[in-house]
């Protein structure tokens, strides 16, 4: 399975569940741009991650603004923002991750290969200027129509032949 085929999929997965489940048309940026590019220093952020495993292994993760996730919770939920309890922010992060990662995987392998774990939030020590500048893995920088957020995958080639 080529590395390439993966962000490929990523990519697809996001636009389709963040414009369908969520209501948050995307652009992604094709600029190589970086996390402190992208969010604004000291920004509050939100981050999950998920393992799979398969032809490749390998982890996920989504980081949104508060305030945007606030947002897509309201219109997942079909509340009004200020209806929004820290939880369910909580829970929808892990769930567009989860559904970003199930779209991905589907779509890279239709045999079903890949199994995907499930969601956790990061620690908010994991989501500081410092240590999201030393994530590793690709990203992705989606925009959103008044906001930005971010995913990655890190591919473990470990004892798996990664094509290139």
């Amino acid at each position: 399975m080529k590395k390439e085929t993966m962000m490929k999929t990523l990519k697809e997965a996001i636009s389709n569940v963040l414009d369908t489940m969520f209501f948050q048309p995307v652009q992604l940026d094709e600029s190589n741009s970086n996390f402190q590019e992208w969010f604004s220093i000291g920004q509050s952020l939100c981050g999950a991650t998920v393992s799979f495993n398969g032809p490749l292994a390998g982890s996920l993760y989504l980081i949104v603004p508060l305030d945007l996730l606030s947002e897509i919770t309201a219109n997942f939920l079909g509340l009004k923002e200020e209806e929004i309890h820290e939880d369910q922010r909580r829970d929808t992060v892990r769930e567009a991750l989860n559904m970003i990662g199930g779209r991905m995987l589907s779509l890279a392998d239709k045999a079903g290969a890949f199994k995907l774990g499930i969601p956790e939030l990061m620690d908010e020590n994991d989501l500081s200027d410092e240590k999201l500048a030393a994530l590793r893995g690709d990203m992705v920088f989606i925009g959103t129509e008044n906001n930005h957020l971010a995913a990655g995958i890190m591919i473990e080639t470990g004892n798996l032949k990664l094509e290139t």
